[in-house]
């Protein structure tokens, strides 16, 4: 008889926290026109004023494995500048969160795989985030064709201040990467080394609007429940899926442990 009251009990509380996740179930998409996530603790992602919101969506990707390829699904909000209609010198801002499937987790290694400059780590809302500068070639820029801007100062690739962390054990990578278009003819690549790398006051000034056009919050109370955030639509098929997931990087197994 004790074992089956221990029985009943583990099944009634097995029972209720199912309740409680199917009834607030961790929702991620848009609350205005910031990507958000209902993850305990929240996130949002806030653009700066005078970026306007370029795009938004959902897509499914299948990063590599060390063995095959693994599944994850991307939420992304777009900002530009200018908007429609707008003015100002062009930048666009990127916030992304991808989580992975169960059996799958990011590595800790979150850079670019691209040639970074001035990497940096520290704590942002309570996160750890890596923060990189590299200049990203055209035909390298998946997101590109998902912003509803004007794409003619972009085609000679874009200086990028990237800011990774990683969240919910690792299932979670978060990424923001704030834009500035390269010049055509002064930062033209010479062997694939853009001319603003070698200029630290430029980098550094470049590096400090970033850190303007962005809020990174961990909001408590309601948010939680997710009733503020609305679903994305599925992303454009313009998309380069394939290009997303080389940008994300690898998975690995989740082995159950929290290294």
């Amino acid at each position: 008889m004790p074992k089956l009251i221990v029985l009943a009990l583990a099944v009634l509380l097995a029972g209720l926290f199912y309740a409680l996740m199917h009834r607030n179930p961790i929702r991620r998409g848009l609350a205005g026109d910031m990507l958000a996530s209902s993850a305990r603790p929240a996130l949002l992602v806030r653009a700066a004023h005078g970026l306007a919101p370029a795009g938004a969506g959902v897509a499914d990707i299948a990063p590599e494995t060390a063995s095959a390829s693994g599944s994850a699904r991307v939420y992304y909000a777009l900002h530009a500048r200018p908007g429609r209609g707008g003015t100002g010198d062009p930048a666009r801002l990127v916030a992304l969160l991808a989580e992975t499937s169960s059996e799958y987790r990011w590595p800790l290694d979150v850079s670019s795989g691209l040639t970074e400059m001035r990497a940096a780590s520290g704590e942002l809302a309570g996160m750890t985030l890596h923060a990189a500068t590299f200049a990203l070639p055209p035909d390298k820029d998946a997101l590109a064709p998902a912003f509803g801007d004007d794409p003619s100062p972009w085609g000679a690739g874009a200086l990028v201040r990237r800011f990774t962390g990683l969240a919910e054990m690792r299932h979670v990578k978060v990424v923001v990467e704030y834009r500035e278009p390269l010049e055509e003819t002064r930062d033209s690549p010479r062997f694939g080394h853009p001319a603003v790398l070698d200029d630290p006051a430029a980098l550094a000034a470049f590096e400090a609007r970033a850190e303007r056009a962005f809020q990174l919050e961990r909001p408590g109370g309601d948010w939680a429940k997710g009733r503020d955030i609305s679903r994305l639509d599925a992303a454009p098929e313009r998309l380069e899926r394939r290009a997303l997931a080389r940008m994300l990087g690898i998975l690995e197994r989740d082995r159950g442990d929290d290294r």
